[in-house]
C-alpha cells in the first residue's frame, strides 16, 4: 500500500455487472485513481494477493452465490490489509459483511461525491480530485432526469 502525496491511489474495483463496472471505474478515473477491474470473486482474490492496491471497492451480490462480504472475509483472512469498501443496491447487507470493511455504501443513497469521500477518509495521504462534470445519479438529479427500467441501480 502506498501513501505518496500525487501519486494516484491503485483500487481494485469488484462486480460481476459489467454496466455497472464500467461505471464505478469511470467515477474512480475521475478522481484520479489507477482502477483494475475484476469481474469475479476468484480474480479479485488471486489480484489483491499477487499485486499491490490501496483499496478495493467490491459489489456486495456477486454470480455464484458469492457476496463482497465472502471476498471481503477471505481477503482478510489471508493478510490482506488493504481498505475494503462494499457498494451496493441492497439496503440489506448483514451485519457479519459490515464487520468485515471498512466502510458500507448504498448506491441508492450515495452517489460520486459520497464515495469520494469515503476513499478520501480511508487514503489520507493521496490528493484526490472531485469529478470534473456531473456523473450518474447526481447527473440524472440536475437535469431531472430518472434511472431507466425496473430495479435500475440495484446489484
Amino acid at each position: 500500500m502506498s501513501d505518496m502525496p500525487g501519486k494516484k491511489p491503485r483500487i481494485l474495483c469488484l462486480d460481476d455487472q459489467p454496466e455497472n463496472l464500467r461505471l464505478r471505474i469511470t467515477f474512480l478515473e475521475q478522481f484520479g485513481c489507477e482502477v483494475t477491474m475484476v469481474m469475479d470473486a476468484h480474480a479479485c482474490l488471486q489480484a489483491a494477493t499477487h499485486e499491490s492496491f490501496d483499496l478495493a471497492l467490491l459489489d456486495y451480490h456477486l454470480g455464484g452465490g458469492k457476496t463482497g462480504g465472502d471476498v471481503a472475509l477471505d481477503l482478510r483472512s489471508r493478510g490482506v490489509g488493504m481498505p475494503l469498501v462494499i457498494w451496493t443496491g441492497d439496503p440489506e447487507v448483514p451485519e457479519s459483511a459490515k464487520q468485515s470493511v471498512d466502510a458500507v455504501l448504498s448506491k441508492g443513497n450515495s452517489g460520486p461525491a459520497e464515495l469520494l469521500d469515503v476513499i478520501q477518509h480511508l487514503l489520507p495521504g493521496f490528493a484526490l480530485m472531485p469529478p470534473r462534470k456531473p456523473i450518474g445519479r447526481e447527473a440524472s438529479l440536475r437535469t431531472g432526469g430518472t434511472k431507466a427500467g425496473p430495479g435500475a441501480g440495484a446489484a
